[in-house]
């Protein structure tokens, strides 16, 4: 996903003219991430993306693993797994200015407090937004990225106002190819996606199926439509109301698609790798024990998620690259 952010947006840098709106107009664009096959193939070849009609470009971009190349962003957009996040954060946090825009597009619950933790620097932190997208994105290859579905962004902060500079950066995203709203309500956005989240990622993992499986076996369809029904009660606790019956056929007509068969925590437990499994039903859980709401379901998939973790990820350890995939998998997009 932060190749594909990139990608679009040094597409899009690079067809600026100097007729080009200043208010969206790009100086730099930064892929930052760990030291890794990725990133080696990216500096000598650039990044070969396909779109969804199967269409290859490659698109140049600027990569680095130095955390002082960071300094200077007036945009920092985090696409780590979720419980990567510290890790991967804490290092900027000396080189990001108290103006500075972080924006968690993340899966789960946590990430906000785990980046103003992490980047908290002299007691002072960065701005730090939230937001969602149904954008989906799956690596096949080192410097290889496949975009698997377009959809829409959502961003917002933590009170509900939204100022100049959440409606610019959201107009900016927008004018460079990412389809962007500002919205005053991004807790509910959140809570709507890590229902759906919740639903389907545990399910289809551990029952080792297909996405569309969900809306086509009515065992799993039940099993799903509980887990969300538990989570709009603790969302109901946090003042976010929610809909079980929007929920479940949202979660339906996405597993009936055809562009996402697998399912991101699928495709961890297949490869051996650690999943989103604490920040998605983990989060609902510890949420629910402090509104003294019974998630029995979210409980025992957890539970099961980290059994599974334990039991099958290889000896050598969690791979630092990620999965080189063998077949199509693709990953769930943010619902």
């Amino acid at each position: 996903m932060g190749s594909l952010v990139a990608a679009r947006l040094t597409a899009s840098m690079n067809s600026q003219t100097p007729h080009t709106n200043p208010e969206f107009r790009l100086d730099d664009v930064l892929l930052y991430g760990r030291p890794s096959d990725h990133l080696d193939a990216l500096r000598k070849h650039g990044l070969e993306l396909t779109e969804r009609d199967g269409q290859v470009t490659n698109v140049k971009l600027h990569v680095s693993s130095e955390p002082a190349d960071v300094q200077g962003s007036d945009v920092v957009i985090v696409l780590t797994k979720a419980w990567a996040t510290a890790e991967a954060c804490a290092p900027l946090a000396a080189y990001l200015e108290r103006q500075s825009i972080v924006l968690t597009l993340q899966n789960g619950l946590g990430n906000v407090h785990a980046l103003r933790e992490s980047l908290t620097h002299n007691g002072i932190p960065p701005h730090i937004w939230m937001g969602v997208t149904t954008q989906a994105a799956v690596r096949t290859a080192p410097g290889k990225v496949v975009h698997t579905t377009d959809g829409i962004t959502a961003i917002g902060r933590r009170t509900p106002e939204i100022n100049d500079r959440l409606a610019g950066l959201a107009a900016l995203l927008r004018e460079n190819g990412w389809r962007t709203n500002a919205v005053g309500d991004i807790h509910r956005w959140v809570w709507r996606k890590l229902a759906v989240n919740c639903a389907l990622n545990p399910t289809t993992a551990l029952a080792a199926v297909e996405t569309r499986a969900v809306a086509q076996d009515p065992d799993l369809l039940q099993a799903a439509t509980s887990i969300i029904e538990e989570v709009v009660a603790v969302a109901e606790k946090e003042g976010v109301h929610l809909h079980t019956e929007t929920l479940v056929e949202v979660m339906v007509n996405f597993a009936r698609s055809t562009a996402n068969p697998y399912t991101s925590m699928y495709v961890d437990l297949e490869q051996g790798l650690r999943t989103e499994i604490e920040a998605i039903n983990g989060a609902v859980v510890r949420h629910a024990r402090r509104h003294n709401v019974p998630v029995p379901n979210n409980a025992m998939m957890t539970r099961l998620v980290k059994a599974h973790e334990r039991g099958h990820r290889p000896e050598s350890g969690e791979s630092k690259e990620g999965p080189s995939y063998t077949r199509s998998f693709h990953p769930a997009p943010q619902v």
